[in-house]
């Protein structure tokens, strides 16, 4: 949501004359450095890089932590799509993890089972207000060498173990699209305490170029210097400006939501067939872009998401999704339908999605319903009109 400070900000870009990093100098701290620092100090890492969108924060890690043409990345098998299109976009193979049934995040034993010589990148995806077993899996990256690039676009302001997610890996990659906990309407940032790993990731959001400190009035603060292939992924200030104005907002927004979410746990409870997820013992303050609730089958009828979702819809008076499918079976996730299989046909073998098996992902994919975050913002007494909504829907399709 918007706020009168958003507007105040956005005035102020606009009435600034510079609208984005490749802007001349005004003499003023842009919005876009203004919110990098700021963003870094809350989720704890030295550094912050916006970029244009959550997909640009992606890959920029992923080629600052040095996966090139032919390595392999894990990526969890039950993910939005760009996990695994940022992997392609590098040259990279995306190799499907299975997840874990009570967290529906990627399972460290399949992360293990998968690891091959060629493995250069684990990528965790912390989703629907649950997370990675982080301890377990920097102990097993550290074991192999192999660096972790969390994707905390789910997951705004959690912790673990008191530390923001984000902050575990050598990178967090978060998205600030429409929908997200914190939002800029379209934007991204990855965040790293590596020194170096900072300067690639500036460099190559901004097609190579560095900023530079102490930049006269009117000229580009920007530097240009080889050695760097670089993108044209940065931010506007007019999505940082509003991005700052919901980081402003994120903790105490995220501290409602949680309320209004242990109220959902505990009348689902009472809900045959509806369960919310886990939460690992590490996960020390949760937060959740979607809400997921877990579906029986034996009770809502197989591969059942698409018509609870729709029912539901109907009933709460607001959208409700239908989980993402597993990306061996995702209408968005076609990689041998794209560029990336012509060198050859072991290429295009490698990047089949159906090689892999991933029995927990395939069964879970069907069978939630996702809940969007702006309802958890209402009065907890509220959220029982959800469980009343559940139960009809199950007594309709009971009927059925």
């Amino acid at each position: 949501m918007s706020t009168a400070r958003t507007e105040e900000r956005l005035l102020a870009a606009l009435r600034s004359g510079r609208w984005a990093v490749s802007g001349a100098h005004t003499g003023e701290e842009s919005f876009e450095n203004t919110f990098a620092q700021r963003f870094a100090e809350f989720v704890g890492t030295a550094h912050a890089v916006p970029t244009c969108n959550g997909s640009a924060a992606l890959t920029i890690a992923i080629e600052a932590l040095g996966v090139g043409a032919g390595d392999e990345v894990l990526v969890p098998g039950l993910t939005w799509v760009a996990c695994a299109s940022a992997v392609l976009r590098v040259g990279a193979v995306p190799v499907l993890v299975d997840v874990e049934p009570d967290t529906l995040c990627m399972s460290v034993a399949a992360a293990e089972a998968a690891i091959t010589p060629r493995t250069r990148l684990i990528m965790p995806v912390h989703v629907y207000g649950s997370a990675v077993d982080m301890d377990a899996m920097t102990a097993l990256a550290g074991r192999h060498g192999i660096p972790v690039l969390e994707d905390c676009s789910h997951v705004h302001g959690a912790r673990w173990r008191g530390r923001r997610l984000g902050s575990l890996g050598q990178v967090g990659a978060f998205s600030l699209q429409q929908t997200k906990l914190l939002t800029s309407g379209e934007g991204g940032v990855a965040v790293t305490s590596d020194p170096e790993i900072h300067d690639l990731l500036s460099r190559k959001r901004a097609d190579g170029r560095r900023r530079r400190v102490g930049t006269p009035v009117g000229e580009l603060e920007l530097e240009e210097l080889p050695g760097v292939q670089g993108y044209n992924y940065c931010m506007s200030e007019f999505n940082a400006a509003v991005a700052l104005d919901g980081l402003d907002r994120l903790d105490g927004e995220n501290a409602r939501r949680r309320v209004a979410m242990r109220r959902l746990d505990d009348l689902l409870a009472e809900v045959e067939g509806a369960s919310p997820l886990s939460r690992p013992a590490g996960l020390t303050e949760d937060a959740a872009y979607q809400y997921c609730v877990r579906l029986a089958p034996a009770v809502f009828g197989q591969n059942c998401k698409h018509v609870v979702a729709e029912a539901l819809s109907r009933e709460l008076g607001l959208h409700v999704e239908p989980i993402d499918s597993a990306l061996t079976d995702n209408v968005l996730y076609q990689p041998l339908a794209s560029g990336w299989t012509k060198a050859s046909a072991e290429r295009a073998r490698l990047l089949d999605p159906r090689r892999f098996r991933l029995p927990v992902a395939e069964r879970e994919g069907e069978h939630c319903v996702l809940l969007p975050h702006r309802m958890f913002l209402a009065p907890p007494e509220d959220i029982a009109l959800v469980a009343d909504a559940l139960r009809r829907v199950r007594d309709q399709l009971v009927r059925v």
